[in-house]
């Protein structure tokens, strides 16, 4: 009996260090992954929205090309959208400089989703995907929203995101008149399918509000949808904010 015993916890001491061996392997693969994301190749990810949201102001904030306000006034993006190269923007969890591959800057008529966006989605292989709404053009964000949602549900299996952004800009402009909650009462249904969707097909979602013109309010919002995307999270992210 003493030696069955002896034999047992030699067997579970063999498997204990195994597992411990296991995932230090797992851990160090997912730091390597992680890093050549961030510092080598860049994390993927697309920003979409209706047109004159925001989204070449997003990507412009993102580089830092906005040096006067007043003055940034860029023209609509044309079909097929514009190339944008991968760039370092600090927005890693702790401030540092993470690189980030957006690749295209499309526009948000409604005859270049099924053109620009879905062939922008297959090509990117996005890990998460911006969505911009904002205080103005209810029926159009939604008719957007949907299409996206659609996307994601049609084409799952050729490759799932991790994070959705819902971010509602221009909070220069509607902050005075009405808060978060005024806006997203006009999207409950869309809000109910993001959350349904994000359960079936295993993303997380986050709605967050700011200002890609000014950067109010934008930074954290950044932070925390560029940790989501990386392979290897730096900080805990909550499912969603409203």
């Amino acid at each position: 009996m003493g030696t069955a015993q002896s034999v047992g916890r030699a067997i579970s001491g063999f498997f204990k260090v195994l597992s411990q061996i296991t995932r230090g392997l797992a851990n160090a693969l997912d730091t390597a992954v992680d890093f050549a994301y961030v510092k080598v190749f860049g994390l993927p990810f697309i920003v979409l929205g209706y047109r004159g949201t925001g989204k070449t102001t997003l990507l412009a904030r993102l580089r830092d090309q906005i040096k006067n306000v007043e003055e940034f006034d860029p023209d609509p993006t044309a079909a097929g959208g514009d190339p944008v190269p991968s760039f370092r923007a600090p927005v890693g969890a702790n401030g540092s400089d993470v690189k980030v591959k957006p690749r295209r800057d499309v526009g948000g008529e409604y005859s270049m989703w099924d053109t620009d966006w879905l062939s922008l989605y297959r090509e990117a292989k996005p890990r998460g995907i911006i969505y911009l709404i904002d205080h103005t053009n209810v029926y159009q964000h939604k008719d957007g929203l949907n299409y996206v949602l659609q996307m994601l549900d049609e084409e799952q299996g050729r490759q799932p995101i991790k994070v959705l952004l819902l971010l509602v800009n221009k909070y220069d402009i509607w902050a005075d008149q009405m808060s978060l909650d005024d806006i997203l009462d006009d999207y409950r249904n869309e809000l109910r399918r993001i959350k349904s969707q994000s359960e079936r097909l295993g993303y997380t979602y986050m709605i967050r509000m700011g200002s890609a013109l000014t950067g109010e309010g934008l930074d954290q919002a950044l932070i925390d949808f560029f940790d989501a995307v990386r392979p290897r999270p730096q900080q805990d992210q909550p499912a969603s904010q409203s």
